[in-house]
Formats: C-alpha cells, structure tokens, sequence
C-alpha cells in the first residue's frame, strides 16, 4: 500500500474514532430537561456533553483498532443506548433510581405487563439498532488496515485529561456550576433520608449515558437498603385486630390515594368553582353510590408522614415524623388474613426520602407494581397506567383488596394530565393548570368505579387526598404555591358503593350521608374500611368511637381535628384556621 493509501486508510481511522464517539453521546444531546430548568437547561446541556465527549474519547483511546473500540463501547452501553433515548423522550428523564425500583419492586406478572406495554416502535428500533452494531462490527473488522495510532491515542488521553481536571482544579473540586456534596458534614437522623443521599459529588454524570444506569442501580440498592429494613421491622410487628369477614362483605374493596388536591378545587365540594368535577357530579345527581365528605382534613402536609396514618392506627411514622415503636402492620396484612388477594398498584417510587417509608408497607401486598419511571418533579406517568392493573386484579381475583397510590396533582401540574385535556386545555398558569389536574382525578375515578362495576359484584371504593395544596392567593399574599394556608389540609374524601354491597348492607347508605358533615381527619381511613368489610350492622357501636375515627361512626362530641402545622407541632385545626387561616400554626 503507498503512502498516499495509508493517510486516507489513517484519516478514515480517526473518522470512526470521532464518530463512535458522537455515537456515545446521541442521548446527551436530547434536551430532555428543557421544561424542567428553563433557565439553566442550555448551559447544563453543554457542560454535561463536553464532559462526556472527553470521557469517550479518552475510553476510545485505550484502543489501538476502530474494530475493538466498536466491540467493547457496544459490550458495554452502546446495546442499550435506544433505551435510553426512549426513557429521555417518554418521560422528560433518564434513566433513575425510580425507572431501576419500578422493574426491582414490581411483582413478576405485573413487570411482565408492563414490559408487553412497551410501545412497539421502541422495541423495533432497539433490535434493529442492535443488527446494525452488528453489521458495523464485522465491516470494521475487515478494515485490518485501520487503526489508531499510540501517539495520536496519547494526545487523546493527554488533552482531554487535562481538560477534564481543569474545572475541579479552579473551583475547589467541585463540578462546574453545582455545590460540593456536603458529605460527612451533614448530619441526619432520618434513614430514609440518608438512603436518598447522592452517590457522588458530580451531578452530571448521574444524568447522562451511559453512566445513568449504574449510578441509578447504585442509588436504587442504597435506598433500598433502608426499605428492606422498614420492611423487616413491619414483618417482625403484630398485625392489627382480626378483619371481621362475613357473608355480606365486599368481594372487592379499592383505596385509592390521592395527592396535593384541595378540597376547594372540587366542584363536588365546592358549587362555586368551575365544573372540575362533573363525571362524579352526575353519578351524584343519579345517586350512583356516591357519598363526599366535605369536612376531612389531612393530619399532615407531607405524604411520608400522611399516608401511614391512613393504613393503620399505629404507623411506623407519625404525622409529625416521629418514629412510632409501637408500630403494627398495616390493613392490606389484615386484609390478606381475611381471604383477600391483596394489590398495591403505585404512580409514584418504590425507594427515596418521600416515598421509602409508604413503600415499605407496599410489601405487605400480594401483588404490588410500581408504575412511574420518574420522580415527583418530572413528567413521569399519567395515574390512568393504574386502570390496567386494577382490570387485571378485578377479573382475575373473586376477592380482592386494593390501594393505587396516585399521582394526583403533584407539581408541577401541566405534567399530570394529557395535553389537551381538562377545563383549560393548554393554559400553562397555576390554577388553571392546578383545577385541570382535579378534572383528571375525577376521569380516573369515574372509570375506576365503570370497571368495578362491570360484573356487578359488590364492591366499594375509597378515595382521600394525603393532603391538600396552596396556591398563590392575594389575599393571603402568597405568591407562590404552600403548605400553610386552610387549603393545604382541607381534603376530598368519598366513598363509592355498588349497588350489591347496598343490598346487603341497606342501613350503609344511611349511615353515610348521616355523617358525611362531621368533622374526620384522614386518620379515620383504615377503620373506615375495616367497617365497611365487616358492614355497618356488625359495628358493636355505630355512634361514637373513641380512636381514630371512622366515616361509619360518629366522631366523639367535641373531638378536635388534631393535624401537624407547618412547624411539626399538633395543634387543634379548626381553632388554628380561625386564627389564621393563611397560615396554620400554634397559638
């Protein structure tokens, strides 16, 4: 071969090189994030591609022919790079703890399901992608000519070392435009907030391919590790008392979770505002089982500390965050011991600060599946992912016992309805985006109780916000959504019966629009479903109960609404709203 054949053989070489690398990085330059930080996302795009190009040419360097870079850039991410761009253009994420704990938690028939739901261009694209890296493989490796010389590759090495340490050199080891991890200087007594501590102090990497996927499978087992031991506390604990299970219980029994809606949004609460409701308007109007309690509120503003209180009298977490050693398993443990098949179907994560504890009492389920492979921040799942599962569960099982566990209207709103959906279809401000996320809890409602009315078993339905949400209010000079003000503890809560349950149990109707006025918190959950289980003509005294309450008792007279301000502090809610009821807190 002369001269003039070798330099093109040689330039040829470094044109795959360059190219193999901007093959590593096609997914770093989706701008994924570009309705999550507006502000920063162009400047955060371009330091996170400039770093990786550095890495992968580097990594290519080690190399010496086009043929093994191809090989081992494949063997190691290159395979699973359409994944990564279907995450990225699905969700408005990459791959995360979250995405990694939705395939880890879920149980096998559910994970199955949600692998078949894949949509079908994103598994055609990822074996077809595969066949070409195939193709590519075997043309490189009959170029026996080509290769990567040891002075270029040094050079290569050399340069993009050096300008991969500058950065940290000038600004004290830290990443470019991000805080140094606090490290061993911060101090928390709240494992599950130490679970979700960040592995590592640059924040790039984490977020970019192909070092998503093992930073994300390191942060899922750190979270999960203080899971799986909430989960073996739970285990180790005595369930609650015995479910009282007749002949007339409900052959299916369904809690659904709300999130961050207020009760004052709900035009099934509030005939003042706008038709944010009007699928269970009508099955109201109709008398389709369907009876709002319009004077709940939520004993906390946080879902980790709301929730438990809502499965059990004895939660592993109080509402205002103390740890509970008498905590008791929760009633999906109960329900199970009483013959049911037990479900947890969950929008939000299996593992984190936010969500490790309400996950720990997941397990207890038979079959549990967690179905948003982002966070609460992020664009993630529509809560109609739960329908399928619920139409599976239902059918599958003659008795069953479920908790969906929504996304409801977390912030940011605009991401938790379709678009083009809802009273202000795209309107992006606050309280249009905000009244559109509670006309998309009552579609998924409405066509939970179409499918558990389908075969006309008896069934019932429960369904309570964990807490409410603030939004910006003149005259409580807030600019800015909050947790503080009446409306962030005002809830919807319901309860939906089937025409079968009725019949078996006629003194329920009665019961419940007799109370639906009295003043409840959402601790009042658990025994509300326990009584409707065993029925109301079953309950040794349907007028006072001296716990935590119940929709089928009468509160004791004079019992206060006991929630948690803002301060963690129990104050009386009623006596705080009167004080202020722009911002709840002590006397």
């Amino acid at each position: 071969m002369n001269s003039s054949s070798k330099k093109l053989d040689f330039s040829y070489a470094w044109l795959v090189f360059w190219g193999i690398v901007l093959i590593w990085n096609i997914p770093n330059m989706i701008p994924w994030e570009r309705n999550l930080y507006p502000g920063t996302h162009w400047l955060d795009l371009q330091e996170r591609l400039f770093k990786c190009v550095l890495v992968a040419a580097m990594f290519l360097a080690l190399f010496a022919r086009p043929w093994m870079g191809w090989l081992a850039s494949w063997v190691l991410c290159l395979w699973w790079l359409p994944a990564s761009v279907a995450v990225r253009w699905l969700s408005d994420s990459p791959v995360t703890s979250n995405l990694v704990g939705m395939a880890m938690a879920s149980s096998p028939g559910e994970l199955k399901n949600l692998i078949l739901s894949v949509p079908p261009l994103v598994l055609i694209g990822f074996i077809g992608w595969n066949i070409v890296g195939a193709v590519l493989l075997i043309w490189l490796k009959r170029r026996t000519a080509w290769s990567w010389s040891y002075a270029g590759r040094g050079k290569v090495l050399v340069f993009c070392g050096i300008l991969l340490i500058i950065p940290y050199v000038l600004v004290g080891g830290t990443s470019l435009g991000h805080p140094p991890a606090q490290g061993g200087a911060r101090q928390s007594v709240d494992p599950f907030e130490e679970g979700d501590r960040s592995i590592g102090s640059d924040a790039e990497y984490p977020r970019a391919f192909p070092y998503e996927l093992p930073w994300a499978v390191a942060q899922y087992w750190q979270a999960r590790r203080v899971v799986d031991a909430a989960i073996a506390d739970l285990r180790a604990l005595p369930a609650e008392q015995s479910l009282s299970v007749g002949v007339g219980s409900p052959e299916t029994v369904v809690l659904v979770i709300g999130e961050s809606s207020s009760r004052k949004a709900w035009h099934l609460f509030n005939p003042k505002e706008s038709e944010t409701t009007p699928r269970l308007d009508a099955r109201l109007a109709k008398g389709d089982g369907l009876y709002p309690f319009t004077n709940v509120v939520a004993q906390s503003t946080s879902t980790r500390q709301a929730v438990p209180s809502m499965l059990t009298s004895q939660p592993l977490l109080w509402p205002d965050g103390k740890a509970n050693r008498q905590a008791t398993r929760s009633i999906t443990s109960l329900a199970s011991r009483a013959g049911y098949t037990t479900g947890w179907f969950s929008n939000q994560a299996a593992v984190g600060r936010f969500d490790g504890v309400i996950a720990a009492y997941a397990d207890e389920a038979d079959i549990k599946a967690f179905l948003n492979p982002s966070s609460f921040f992020q664009q993630g799942s529509y809560d109609e992912v739960l329908l399928p599962a619920v139409q599976r569960h239902v059918t599958s099982h003659p008795k069953t016992f479920l908790v969906l566990h929504t996304m409801g209207s977390h912030f940011r709103f605009d991401h938790r309805y379709p678009p083009g959906f809802g009273l202000f279809p795209g309107q992006q401000g606050i309280e249009q985006t905000y009244k559109n996320t509670v006309a998309y809890t009552d579609a998924l409602l409405d066509q939970i109780i179409d499918i558990l009315s389908r075969d006309r078993r008896s069934a019932v339905m429960v369904y309570v916000s964990d807490h409410g949400q603030g939004l910006p209010d003149k005259q409580c000079n807030k600019p800015e959504i909050n947790r503080v003000t009446v409306d962030s503890y005002e809830v919807p809560a319901l309860v939906w019966l089937s025409p079968a349950y009725t019949d078996a149990h006629p003194l329920a109707p009665e019961v419940l629009r007799k109370n639906a006025s009295l003043p409840y918190t959402t601790a009042a959950i658990h025994q509300t479903l326990k009584d409707l289980v065993s029925g109301p003509e079953m309950l040794s005294d349907a007028s006072t109960v001296e716990d935590q309450g119940s929709f089928l008792r009468q509160p004791k007279v004079g019992k206060p609404q006991m929630i948690v301000a803002p301060n963690m502090r129990w104050v009386d809610f009623r006596e705080a709203a009167m004080r202020n009821p722009c911002f709840i807190k002590e006397p």
